[in-house]
């Protein structure tokens, strides 16, 4: 596929918010519970270095991502949105595997689209003081409580705003080179968003999904009760 246009994309949030998710087109979203909603088992694990995570959809229709936990957790949920992208408007079901900077036009839409869900351009200028949008001289203190609004990672938040023109590209680099996490401690909020995290969770009905494939002969007895006897010890959000 060719690289999408900047209304397609838009267009394409606005679908999945509507019609997917049953929400408006401006707020905040959680991405947690976007995926509880929609039914798509997601695993937090320790990947490779350079990898953000894989998703696969099945010839079922079954949803499933893994999610590395060695990234900081505002980047992990710009990776769901970016698998979610993949989901639910990609081509094929093949595995996509998804590594940090992609420049396949697949890829870039799928960024393009995580930022606009996580991120619509209106919900995100109502956050920022009239003066400092009007202006472009977005403070620091907008930056940090911006990014916890909309649960983004700093280089996230800073390139959307570059985008949409609302800041220069003197601006981006001027933010980009700080220690995101020393200004957060600075400014007294806490640093989670910006270090790993999620280790060991799954969000999602892993049972449900494990007896319905046992159901159709796709995976053994023995595979299903091991499955079972995992989830115990698993760190489940749902």
């Amino acid at each position: 596929m060719s690289r999408l246009s900047i209304a397609t994309i838009e267009r394409y949030t606005k679908d999945f918010r509507v019609n997917y998710i049953d929400t408006d087109l401006d707020s905040p979203i959680n991405i947690k519970t976007v995926l509880t909603k929609l039914g798509v088992l997601a695993l937090f694990r320790p990947l490779s270095e350079g990898l953000c995570g894989l998703s696969i959809r099945s010839t079922t229709d079954d949803r499933f991502m893994l999610i590395n936990s060695n990234n900081n957790i505002g980047r992990q949920h710009f990776t769901v949105a970016h698998e979610l992208y993949h989901l639910y408007y990609g081509t094929n079901t093949v595995p996509h595997i998804c590594r940090l900077g992609g420049k396949e036009p697949e890829e870039v839409n799928a960024d393009s689209f995580a930022s606009a869900l996580l991120m619509p351009e209106k919900g995100l200028i109502q956050q920022l003081p009239g003066e400092e949008y009007r202006s472009g001289k977005i403070s620091m203190a907008t930056l940090l409580r911006t990014e916890r609004v909309f649960g983004v990672s700093h280089d996230a938040l800073l390139i959307r705003l570059l985008k949409l023109h609302i800041i220069n590209d003197a601006t981006y680099q001027q933010f980009k080179s700080v220690t995101i996490t020393s200004e957060a401690a600075r400014y007294g909020y806490d640093t989670a968003l910006y270090r790993p995290g999620n280790n060991g969770l799954y969000i999602g009905t892993l049972g449900e999904m494990a007896k319905k494939e046992f159901d159709r002969g796709k995976i053994s007895e023995g595979h299903y009760l091991e499955i079972l006897n995992m989830l115990p010890n698993e760190r489940q959000e749902a």
